[in-house]
């Protein structure tokens, strides 16, 4: 008898302890999407143009808002990417002006974001 309560004793604390550590490693997206300003991820998303052929100058700040998307988007954990990426065509959706042509090519660059900027999910699901 002593020996079920030794042995229940010890689940329970295995089962407690996983459950800590569960909830330890739990990310909180929301929260972490709100203390990481992503600024250059909007300003590069937003300035995606209707033609693929951009003039040198012009290419050179594009690619400089890139590698900064990249940074501050590398700084979220990878399952939060994904979710910051959606809401952001989710309110270019809803609340734009963008002609057609600019939407749709918004809807085929914004979920590669993570794959263009080498990071991980190769791609989002929008």
């Amino acid at each position: 008898m002593a020996t079920r309560h030794a042995i229940v004793a010890v689940l329970l604390f295995v089962i407690s302890i996983a459950t800590l550590v569960q909830a330890s490693t739990e990310v909180d997206c929301p929260k972490q999407i709100k203390q990481q300003s992503m600024q250059y991820c909007h300003m590069f998303l937003s300035r995606i143009e209707t033609t693929t052929a951009m003039k040198q100058e012009e290419q050179k700040p594009h690619d400089s808002l890139l590698q900064r998307c990249c940074q501050q988007l590398g700084k979220l954990d990878e399952s939060c990417r994904c979710m910051e990426i959606r809401e952001f065509v989710r309110v270019q959706q809803q609340g734009t002006v963008w002609d057609t042509s600019r939407m749709k090519r918004l809807l085929q660059e914004a979920p590669n974001l993570p794959k263009i900027c080498k990071l991980g999910p190769t791609f989002c699901k929008i």
